[in-house]
């Protein structure tokens, strides 16, 4: 999804990765350029869910956040596909080391079970749920998931105060229909569990320390990113991305060097 000036920008400094892997994969490149429901039923994000159904003629597809960088290792992510299975998303690490020292700070979701994630978005109780997941990478196949995504976004249900846009209610329906696959973590390797949730990601984002606190605010203000990039946190992200497929940049962590 590339929609308004600034993410325009950003892709077409990130396009060159994005049209070699297309071909890799011997798949086409689509972009989402526009709003999928002007109607606002629900937010841009929760939009996702209408994908599927523009894309409804082609027999398998991987969606992409456009904060991703693609390691030359990446190989062909439609080899993932198991047979009876339509959606696969990298399941969120939860009850791991990482987890816990990434969220620590927020004790409501270090006690959230896969079963009260849901619940406490108001879906009901199901005992073939497996997990919640990041919505940065997907695949699915369009013609078994766009129905009953596009069902679920013009429905009334409403996930309350802890909305998580797309992601639950992908999780939800594909899980409970036996339509769920997990995807190997390699290919949605967040930045954010690395920083946060290892010692040397830790020791090399420093998050802005030595700067002062209102100079840290304001390079955050203008900058978007939520750590200070500085020598060694790109050597850290180098890193990462030679031992990766795909490496997640969400949450404001920098990842263009120039």
């Amino acid at each position: 999804m590339v929609i308004g000036e600034k993410y325009q920008i950003i892709y077409e400094k990130l396009r060159h990765q994005f049209d070699i892997y297309s071909n890799k994969c011997n798949a086409d490149l689509i972009i989402v350029d526009r709003i999928l429901d002007e109607t606002y039923h629900r937010p841009i994000l929760t939009q996702k869910l209408l994908i599927p159904n523009e894309l409804i003629d082609f027999d398998e597809v991987l969606f992409m956040d456009l904060d991703i960088i693609i390691s030359k290792n990446a190989p062909n992510i439609f080899d993932e596909f198991p047979c009876g299975k339509h959606f696969g998303a990298v399941l969120d690490p939860r009850g791991t080391e990482e987890f816990n020292k990434t969220w620590g700070y927020i004790p409501r979701t270090l006690k959230e079970t896969t079963e009260s994630y849901f619940t406490d978005r108001d879906f009901q109780k199901n005992n073939k749920l497996l997990g919640s997941i990041n919505g940065g990478v997907f695949l699915f196949r369009p013609k078994m998931i766009a129905p009953i995504f596009k069902e679920y976004y013009f429905s009334s249900h409403n996930q309350g105060s802890l909305n998580s846009y797309e992601e639950a209610p992908m999780a939800y329906i594909t899980q409970t229909n036996d339509l769920f696959f997990a995807i190997n973590p390699l290919f949605n390797v967040q930045v954010l569990y690395k920083i946060k949730g290892t010692e040397e990601g830790n020791k090399a984002s420093f998050y802005g320390r030595g700067i002062p606190e209102i100079a840290f605010k304001t390079y955050k203000k203008i900058s978007g990113n939520a750590t200070f990039p500085t020598k060694k946190y790109f050597n850290f992200i180098d890193k990462l991305i030679e031992n990766s497929y795909f490496v997640h940049f969400a949450g404001g962590y920098p990842f263009l060097k120039n």
